[in-house]
């Protein structure tokens, strides 16, 4: 008999609370206001349409019949500036900044002595809409979207000139989730020139007309 007289108090005492709960929100929740945001990101395995093709081989012979033969390569990562507008706590509109590099030393087949330095460079700019799905004081669970375009340039051994081409570029990030509030850091999982992993910091700042939340 006491459970439910209790069941029965709680029940009538429950619209009570969730209208208070509701109404402490209408008088104190802080109006959103529209942020600018600047991140620097480290990334690793871009998907670079030319630059990670080449092989080290001549052009003119199958790659059993190359004259030289490519060493170690070294890359730089991917490198990424990017300065975002959140318009809506759900959206964010930017244009990001990214480079990446690679650097080796080709050979000869013949007797192994120094052939030619090579050296390949990709700059990507690239539009990047983001989508927050999940919002908290501290923590920012999002999804993001790019498309730009990559030059890559530079010089190899099979090349009489340096080359220069130009491609489309995609960033597509599932998954990214950042920690913090003015600064923050971040890290994301995606598939496109910025990289398949990557981690970063960011700093977000109000206009200066607006007030602080």
């Amino acid at each position: 008999m006491k459970k439910l007289s209790l069941l029965l108090f709680l029940l009538t005492a429950l619209p009570t609370v969730l209208a208070a709960q509701e109404a402490i929100p209408a008088c104190n929740r802080a109006q959103f206001v529209p942020q600018h945001e600047l991140r620097l990101t480290a990334g690793a395995y871009p998907l670079l349409p030319y630059i990670n093709t080449w092989h080290g081989c001549d052009a003119d012979h199958p790659a059993g019949f190359s004259r030289t033969h490519r060493g170690p390569v070294y890359t730089s990562g991917v490198w990424s500036l990017a300065y975002d507008y959140r318009f809506r706590k759900w959206f964010d509109l930017g244009l990001a900044f990214s480079y990446y590099g690679e650097y080796s030393t080709s050979y000869n087949n013949s007797d192994f002595s120094f052939a030619a330095r090579n050296r390949s460079h990709a700059i990507t700019v690239m539009p990047v809409a983001r989508f927050t799905w999940l919002n908290r004081r501290w923590v920012r669970m999002y999804s993001s979207l790019g498309l730009g375009a990559t030059f890559a340039f530079g010089e190899l051994d099979h090349n009489t000139d340096y080359f220069r081409e130009t491609s489309a570029a995609l960033q597509f990030t599932p998954i990214g989730i950042s920690v913090g509030r003015s600064l923050f850091g971040f890290a994301e999982i995606g598939l496109g020139a910025q990289g398949t992993l990557m981690l970063g910091i960011g700093y977000q700042f109000n206009p200066k007309h607006a007030p602080t939340k």
